[in-house]
């Protein structure tokens, strides 16, 4: 008896389960608070196409051959000859095409709604005039020639206030390469882009090109490097910090300031092949004094790995005129190193720079006894002794 109650419950639960409506992956994907958005671009011969998805949007645009819009990209102006114009967006369960190209009695549109041939009214219009917005602002069509026009018509602070209106960071790096190209900036508007691609680019690779490009060419005066200086500060990646930074260093002049600034960006990089990139390069291309020593060797006792921070010791250490601050600074973060190998090689280096100072020479004495190495022990005490 107990079994075939066992049973029937069973039986129940399993009419249960399978009476119940499924729910499709797409019926699902609307309840989530995702806020996941994919854009791709891809541009070929004669064809463009903007490719845009955003939780239940899904548009497409694909342009061939020359389409020019409306002045304020409500419609469409025109179209050569051999183009054409499509699009589909699918959004909310409904499912819009539009086409349009040029014939010999003029333009030819067609419209559909859900698959069914609808007249081009206002709605339509309308549905249009927001689309060729987003496929501009968002998906970059006709960027240069555009940014050519404004500037015509409104010089560097329209396209400023145009770049405000953008969406995407690859869009927004196309319209600031563009004003770079093309206008001329004085010192204040170039200033006025720093600050503004620093603010509106969040991607570390899009916000890196435009700060490498401008350091071509926009950082003249002090001013401008505090505030490019500033955006590299904002940027997460190492490897994109490093170059932006690098692409700095390559220009020389930095004040005092702005130097003790650059070498504490390069202590916010965590990866130790990347400081330690920067900071050889700051060693070998600026003069340290006794403050940027001080800081510089404070960026050098938090590298982990012992070859980097060996490299990066015998950077500063090849400099000459050091210090004998710098030297115990020098030899206690070399003290810190676990080969004794590169260990033993920069306390050979210190003994080198020191010039027979008693301190730095008890120093190093003291400091040889951490040596494990009967061999490599000999070594610093022979260099100490020279």
């Amino acid at each position: 008896m107990t079994k075939l109650i066992k049973s029937v419950s069973l039986m129940f639960v399993i009419a249960l389960v399978c009476s119940q409506p499924r729910i499709s992956a797409s019926q699902t994907a609307g309840t989530k608070s995702s806020t996941h958005t994919e854009n791709s671009i891809r541009q070929e011969d004669h064809n463009w196409t903007w490719h845009h998805r955003d939780n239940e949007i899904d548009l497409k645009v694909t342009i061939r051959g020359k389409v020019e819009f409306a002045d304020d990209d409500s419609d469409i102006k025109s179209i050569s000859p051999d183009g054409s114009i499509r699009v589909s967006d699918d959004r909310g369960g409904v499912y819009r095409k539009f086409e349009a190209s040029m014939t010999p009695s003029g333009l030819k549109r067609s419209y559909s709604i859900n698959g069914q041939s609808t007249p081009f009214n206002d709605d339509a219009r309308g549905w249009l005039a927001k689309v060729l917005n987003d496929t501009v602002r968002q998906g970059g069509y006709d960027a240069r020639p555009r940014v050519q026009r404004i500037l015509k018509q409104s010089g560097p602070s329209g396209v400023l206030a145009e770049i405000a209106q953008l969406k995407g960071d690859y869009v927004k790096r196309i319209y600031f390469d563009e004003l770079l190209n093309q206008g001329n900036l004085d010192t204040g508007t170039a200033r006025e882009v720093l600050r503004q691609a620093s603010r509106v680019i969040h991607s570390d690779y899009e916000k890196a090109q435009l700060l490498i490009k401008m350091s071509d060419s926009y950082l003249g005066d002090e001013q401008a490097r505090t505030i490019y200086l500033e955006g590299v500060n904002t940027i997460h990646s190492d490897y994109e910090k490093g170059r932006v930074l690098a692409a700095l260093l390559k220009q020389g002049s930095l004040s005092g300031e702005n130097l003790l600034f650059t070498i504490r960006s390069a202590h916010n990089i965590s990866s130790d092949y990347e400081r330690a990139q920067l900071l050889i390069k700051i060693a070998g291309a600026f003069p340290l004094d006794e403050q940027a020593r001080a800081v510089y060797l404070e960026g050098v006792a938090t590298i982990k790995s012992d070859y980097e921070k060996g490299r990066v010791l015998s950077a500063i250490l090849k400099k000459g005129d050091l210090g004998r601050e710098t030297l115990l600074f020098a030899l206690k973060s070399a003290s810190t190193i676990s080969s004794d190998y590169e260990k033993a090689q920069l306390f050979i280096k210190v003994a080198a720079a020191s010039s027979g100072d008693e301190a730095v020479r008890t120093a190093l004495i003291d400091s040889a006894r951490g040596i494990r190495s009967e061999y490599e022990r000999g070594r610093v005490l022979s260099a100490v002794f020279k």
